[in-house]
């Protein structure tokens, strides 16, 4: 695996600023009322949560793509 390179395009999200706070929302779901997160107290607060949501994409995405490089790797861990 040296030198090769892993890269992702992550998903938009959609920001929303209410009376009640800060909700967040994936761009393609945005229009769906169950797709909306929140509130948070401060824009800080909804870019963090994004964050930790773009990370677990990106670590999703990498384990996925390392394990289907790895052929021999998923034999050892299968029962």
């Amino acid at each position: 695996m040296n030198g090769e390179r892993f890269i992702y395009a992550l998903a938009d999200w959609t920001v929303e600023k209410r009376a009640t706070g800060w909700y967040f929302a994936k761009s393609r779901t945005r229009h769906s009322k169950d797709g909306w997160r929140g509130p948070y107290r401060s824009e800080a607060s909804v870019a963090m949560m994004i964050a930790r949501q773009l990370r677990r994409e990106i670590t999703e995405r990498y384990q996925h793509q390392v394990n289907a490089c790895n052929p021999l790797s998923n034999q050892a861990s299968a029962p």
